[in-house]
């Protein structure tokens, strides 16, 4: 091997219920997105994050890998939002940190009870302001993270990494907005008709909740209109953010403190009256992820659809 060759950078794919997604950047400082390709899932092929039709997804992919460049390449992806879990949880004085894991590891299903039978996890030590000994424990379902990497072995690319995306989008909030962890910031996540929360403080991630936005919705539709889909009001959305605010300021922190900043990642017609109930009902600082458009060198706005692969894509230099 040439002492001058280099081995391709790790692609970053977002695969998501109506699309799988690609970016390249080209610098970091500032943020330049280099490409950004999308391919459109038809229905039933991946329904709440499970991949139910493995066939044509795997056909659909053989047939951009070459033309998006990335074929036979490390890759890394996002779990599934509906399948992972985030915990902070205690753990006794005598566990040192280089057995936290498996501390946990023999915790996880005697005394601490995870929605998965078939859980995969890493924890992080988490040192707040506060004595005691806790972990930021992340979990998600491995029978589901198999099937996403069987089909991206199947397609020749090499799966190396999993990530989730709440630390996707917080890693490019804090690449917009240079946080210094003071903030309590909560992340409202609106992507193929779902809604997920996240929380961030001291730059740990503390809470994730996806909501069903269906069971949420504001059905302001007469019983007549039956032809008219309902729509998620700004409104209900607001509500189910306030029932988190307050689980996470009351529950979570005792009343200690609450959310400064709330970010709102997604494309929804009505944001802006979004943001102005948010901003009304909460008094925190509310606003889009990205405000100002990412774009491509030739001047083409990104789509906010975007945002989660960009997030992924900077994992590679944090």
């Amino acid at each position: 091997m040439s002492i001058f060759s280099r081995r391709p950078r790790t692609a970053s794919l977002t695969i998501e219920d109506n699309a799988v997604r690609y970016v390249r950047l080209k610098s970091i400082d500032p943020l330049v997105v280099e490409a950004a390709e999308e391919l459109l899932l038809p229905p039933n092929t991946i329904v709440d994050g499970k991949i139910v039709d493995a066939e044509t997804l795997t056909i659909l992919l053989e047939g951009v890998l070459k033309e998006w460049g990335i074929a036979k390449r490390d890759v890394r992806f996002l779990a599934p939002d509906t399948y992972v879990l985030i915990r902070k949880v205690a753990y006794p004085d005598d566990v040192e940190l280089d057995e936290l894991k498996g501390h946990f590891f023999i915790e996880i299903g005697s005394t601490i009870y995870l929605p998965f039978d078939d859980p995969v996890f890493d924890v992080v030590p988490y040192t707040p302001a506060i004595p005691g000994h806790e972990a930021i424990l992340i979990a998600s379902k491995e029978s589901i993270l198999t099937s996403y990497e069987d089909v991206l072995k199947s397609v020749k690319l090499d799966p190396v990494a999993c990530d989730i995306s709440p630390l996707a989008l917080y890693r490019l909030a804090h690449r917009l907005f240079a946080y210094d962890g003071s903030e309590h910031v909560m992340l409202a996540d609106l992507h193929a008709g779902q809604l997920t929360v996240s929380i961030f403080h001291d730059h740990y991630p503390l809470f994730m909740r996806p909501v069903d936005l269906d069971q949420a919705a504001d059905l302001a539709i007469s019983e007549f209109e039956t032809s008219v889909s309902p729509t998620i009001s700004p409104r209900s959305i607001v509500m189910e953010l306030d029932k988190l605010m307050n689980f996470y300021r009351y529950n979570m922190l005792n009343g200690a403190a609450s959310i400064t900043h709330l970010l709102v990642n997604g494309d929804y017609a009505e944001m802006e009256e979004l943001l102005a109930l948010a901003r009304d009902r909460f008094s925190v600082k509310g606003q889009v992820l990205a405000g100002e458009p990412l774009r491509l060198p030739d001047g083409q706005a990104l789509a906010p659809a975007f945002n989660r692969t960009v997030g992924l894509a900077l994992k590679e230099v944090t």
